[in-house]
């Protein structure tokens, strides 16, 4: 009789999975009770941020309890947590507008790959949630810290100010996922640079950004080499707006601004007398979207627009970091005057940190008068990664929450799926 009711026990406990945790009626995706517990534990305090549009799916698998929607609720949260909650359809569709209406601007969405049957097979191989994540968890400091404001809010309801928490953190998860230790970060609308150097904040000024219309880009990449005594590459866009009519009206124009005329940017190459060039026809309809057959640059010097150095890292926009003759802006509280590129308020402070740092070249004084100037490259030994973000809501190392205005209007176009 003993042995009847320990084979029925026995029976009973493989039926339920108790040898191997798995949860019956599961099918093939094979959840233990432990990775099936920590799920749920995590959908419901939404640990990571990214529950979003799922509620409703969420809330019909505690009353079904359907392994089905257990899958894909796995699926679709790792997919939020990878790829963020933003629409990213309706927001393309409103940088298209944007640059219909002659705004310059670019925001990069950095997507990561989410495969189910990848996610499911280690669900399978019985990987607990968290390993299953990880690879998806952003690693910018910003996330976490936005994450605890998020949580310690939300429990209030939504509000105009828990939403802008949540778009910044959302922001995180379509950032670059490097490894945050050693890094520049400029946020735009807080127009501030930062300097972190393994995760402590060493540098700390204020910068100047694009303008509303030609707006600074949202992307990252890594400081390669510093110019000193640059010369300024005038792009063919500015030199259709701002030179090429200031030419037109005076033609002392160049001669005043220190510039030159090449056929390439090749300063050394074959000079072309500015009064033997018809200007106003490359300003004509015809020559509006073609290559300037002319190209402007300004010799270095103390008046150069970009000062006595600048810091490149190399994309395809031309935007890099540099000096700046406009000392007098970094007193206004909004610093919106740029082309794109980052002027900095204290660029040979920088300049000094960055050669005795990262370089093997001893660091020299930029040259303080007008003159002939000999411009000069210095490669860097450890490069730099530069993350140029949005973060209206922003949340420093001591804990203090900063929230800024939308300047180039990125928090009206980007909308939180599932927020209410």
């Amino acid at each position: 009789m003993m042995r009847v009711k320990w084979i029925g026990l026995l029976v009973a406990v493989l039926l339920l999975g108790g040898c191997s945790g798995v949860v019956p009626g599961s099918g093939k995706a094979g959840w233990r009770y432990s990775q099936k517990s920590d799920f749920l534990d995590i959908l419901a305090a939404d640990k990571y941020g990214s529950l979003c549009e799922l509620k409703p799916m969420y809330a019909q698998y505690l009353q079904t309890k359907n392994a089905s929607l257990l899958n894909k609720l796995l699926v679709r949260y790792t997919e939020n947590l990878a790829n963020s909650c933003i629409d990213i359809g309706r927001f393309k569709r409103a940088i298209r507008a944007k640059e219909a209406a002659k705004i310059k601007t670019y925001f990069a969405i950095e997507k990561q790959h989410v495969s189910s049957g990848a996610i499911m097979s280690q669900i399978s191989a019985g990987k607990s949630i968290e390993e299953i994540l990880s690879p998806y968890v952003p690693t910018s400091p910003q996330f976490s810290r936005l994450l605890d404001r998020y949580h310690a809010m939300r429990s209030g309801g939504p509000t105009e100010s828990l939403r802008k928490i949540k778009l910044n953190l959302e922001r995180t998860k379509i950032m670059k996922q490097a490894a945050w230790s050693t890094y520049v970060l400029i946020n735009v609308p807080e127009y501030k640079f930062r300097f972190f150097e393994g995760g402590v904040k060493t540098m700390e000024f204020a910068v100047i950004v694009g303008k509303k219309a030609w707006q600074t880009p949202i992307f990252s990449s890594t400081m390669k080499y510093i110019v000193k005594n640059p010369t300024w590459n005038v792009p063919d866009n500015i030199a259709r707006a701002e030179i090429i009519p200031k030419v037109l009206r005076n033609s002392s124009t160049l001669k005043r601004k220190n510039m030159v005329v090449r056929r390439d940017y090749n300063i050394d190459s074959t000079p072309v007398n500015p009064k033997s060039v018809n200007w106003k026809k490359y300003l004509s309809e015809e020559y509006k979207h073609r290559e300037l057959p002319y190209k402007f640059i300004q010799k270095s010097s103390s008046r150069n627009a970009l000062g006595t150095v600048k810091f490149i890292f190399p994309n395809r926009f031309s935007v890099y970091m540099h000096d700046t003759q406009s000392k007098g802006l970094f007193n206004r509280q909004t610093r919106a005057y740029s082309h794109g590129c980052i002027r900095l308020q204290q660029p040979k402070r920088l300049l000094r940190h960055v050669m005795d740092n990262y370089t093997a070249t001893p660091y020299t004084e930029p040259v303080k008068k007008a003159g002939k100037v000999k411009m000069s490259y210095v490669n860097l030994t450890q490069k730099i990664p530069v993350h140029i973000a949005y973060f209206t809501a922003y949340v420093d190392e001591g804990g203090a929450l900063h929230t800024l205005s939308d300047v180039y209007g990125f928090d009206a176009m980007q909308h939180i799926r599932g927020f209410e």
